[in-house]
């Protein structure tokens, strides 16, 4: 479970593909502090096992799903990435609950200066409309944000400056991928009235 808060940016080092699996070794500095093999760890927001940990890097095996749904298609030596280790048990809320599953990507397809500050236009595939609020939570590249707006399968979201100088939404530009995660109580409530709507009266 993570919380949206990204600790680092990190560099993607070497991208190896073998068997429908891409290795990644990523580059760090901060995200590793109590971290071993066998932990996750939030790439873009998309949870991963770390398979090896070296001083200043770490490993992780991204299946074929995965490759699928995120933007992991898209990466290469050099890419830069969001990164946050899990949450621990005490650890302080300052986004709001990620899982780290990824439900599929978004594309940018507008951004305007606004004061200090930009606004980003995400359209986003049929299957999550009914998912994503106004107001509402959703975590796009691991960064836990706002709604603004919702139009038309677009959402707007507020890049303020301390987000783009810190996490790589910093870095997007129209046409890239975003990988987006929906609101966990978001989900579960959609979920719960479309079982409810399919319960057989006796």
């Amino acid at each position: 479970m993570f919380s949206g808060i990204v600790e680092e940016i990190g560099t993607v080092l070497k991208i190896e593909s073998r068997s429908g699996i891409q290795e990644l070794m990523v580059s760090c500095s901060k995200v590793l502090n109590d971290l071993e093999a066998g932990d996750s760890v939030a790439i873009d927001g998309c949870c991963q096992t770390i398979t090896e940990i070296a001083k200043s890097s770490f490993k992780v095996q991204a299946m074929h799903e995965t490759l699928q749904k995120t933007n992991f298609q898209k990466l290469k030596e050099g890419s830069r990435v969001n990164l946050e280790a899990p949450l621990k048990a005490g650890d302080k809320i300052s986004g709001h609950f990620v899982s780290g599953h990824i439900d599929g990507t978004g594309k940018i397809i507008d951004t305007s200066s606004f004061d200090e500050n930009k606004i980003v236009q995400v359209q986003f595939s049929n299957e999550l409309c009914n998912y994503i609020a106004p107001k509402g939570s959703i975590t796009v590249n691991g960064v836990s944000l706002t709604v603004i707006d919702l139009k038309n399968k677009h959402f707007t979201f507020t890049l303020i400056p301390y987000t783009r100088d810190n996490t790589n939404l910093g870095l997007i530009k129209i046409g890239d991928l975003v990988n987006l995660e929906i609101d966990l109580i978001s989900r579960y409530l959609v979920n719960y009235f479309e079982n409810k709507k399919l319960e057989v009266k006796c």
